[in-house]
Protein backbone atom coordinates (compact mmCIF):
# COMPACT_ATOMS: atom_id res chain seq x y z
CA UNK A 1 0.00 0.00 0.00
CA UNK A 2 1.04 3.75 -0.76
CA UNK A 3 1.29 6.46 2.04
CA UNK A 4 -0.95 9.33 1.10
CA UNK A 5 -2.16 12.35 2.83
CA UNK A 6 -6.07 13.06 2.80
CA UNK A 7 -7.83 16.73 3.79
CA UNK A 8 -11.34 17.19 4.95
CA UNK A 9 -14.69 17.49 3.78
CA UNK A 10 -15.46 18.75 7.41
CA UNK A 11 -13.65 19.97 10.24
CA UNK A 12 -15.27 16.86 12.64
CA UNK A 13 -11.95 14.36 12.67
CA UNK A 14 -8.78 14.63 11.67
CA UNK A 15 -6.25 12.83 9.54
CA UNK A 16 -2.51 12.92 9.33
CA UNK A 17 0.46 11.22 7.06
CA UNK A 18 2.37 8.93 8.88
CA UNK A 19 5.18 11.03 9.14
CA UNK A 20 3.11 13.15 12.13
CA UNK A 21 4.21 13.05 15.75
CA UNK A 22 0.93 11.82 16.38
CA UNK A 23 1.51 8.19 14.90
CA UNK A 24 1.72 6.56 17.46
CA UNK A 25 -2.35 7.50 18.46
CA UNK A 26 -3.42 7.18 14.99
CA UNK A 27 -4.93 3.84 13.24
CA UNK A 28 -3.39 3.15 9.75
CA UNK A 29 -6.67 2.59 7.79
CA UNK A 30 -6.57 1.88 3.43
CA UNK A 31 -8.72 3.72 1.18
CA UNK A 32 -10.87 1.30 -0.07
CA UNK A 33 -10.38 2.64 -4.04
CA UNK A 34 -6.83 2.68 -4.46
CA UNK A 35 -5.87 0.91 -1.46
CA UNK A 36 -3.33 4.54 -0.21
CA UNK A 37 -2.32 3.79 3.26
CA UNK A 38 -3.77 7.02 5.85
CA UNK A 39 -2.71 7.37 9.02
CA UNK A 40 -6.73 7.90 11.49
CA UNK A 41 -7.04 9.73 14.44
CA UNK A 42 -10.51 10.15 16.29
CA UNK A 43 -11.64 13.53 16.35
CA UNK A 44 -12.85 14.51 20.43
CA UNK A 45 -15.63 16.52 18.76
CA UNK A 46 -16.91 13.66 16.26
CA UNK A 47 -20.14 13.77 14.57
CA UNK A 48 -22.68 11.27 15.92
CA UNK A 49 -25.62 9.76 13.49
CA UNK A 50 -28.71 8.99 14.49
CA UNK A 51 -28.04 5.40 15.58
CA UNK A 52 -25.18 6.73 17.88
CA UNK A 53 -22.17 5.76 15.81
CA UNK A 54 -19.41 8.18 15.52
CA UNK A 55 -19.38 9.16 11.64
CA UNK A 56 -16.49 10.42 9.50
CA UNK A 57 -16.26 12.29 6.25
CA UNK A 58 -13.29 12.90 4.54
CA UNK A 59 -11.57 12.37 0.72
CA UNK A 60 -8.44 10.30 -0.46
CA UNK A 61 -5.67 13.13 -1.74
CA UNK A 62 -4.29 10.02 -3.53
CA UNK A 63 -7.00 9.26 -5.69
CA UNK A 64 -9.34 12.26 -4.59
CA UNK A 65 -11.88 9.35 -3.70
CA UNK A 66 -14.63 10.84 -1.30
CA UNK A 67 -15.16 8.23 1.62
CA UNK A 68 -17.02 7.99 4.85
CA UNK A 69 -17.29 5.55 7.74
CA UNK A 70 -17.88 4.79 11.05
CA UNK A 71 -16.26 3.34 13.91
CA UNK A 72 -17.05 0.27 15.15
CA UNK A 73 -17.88 0.35 19.06
CA UNK A 74 -16.73 -3.23 19.01
CA UNK A 75 -12.64 -2.24 18.26
CA UNK A 76 -12.84 1.36 18.01
CA UNK A 77 -11.77 0.64 14.44
CA UNK A 78 -12.93 3.22 11.69
CA UNK A 79 -14.89 0.94 9.08
CA UNK A 80 -14.62 3.42 5.67
CA UNK A 81 -16.49 3.11 2.04
CA UNK A 82 -16.08 4.68 -1.10
CA UNK A 83 -19.44 7.56 -1.53
CA UNK A 84 -20.86 8.65 -4.74
CA UNK A 85 -19.50 11.84 -5.34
Amino acid sequence: MRSATIHPIGHHWQMMTSESSRTADAQLIACPKCNARLAFTRSSAADIDECGFEIYRLECKECGAPLAGIVDPADDTLLLSEIAA
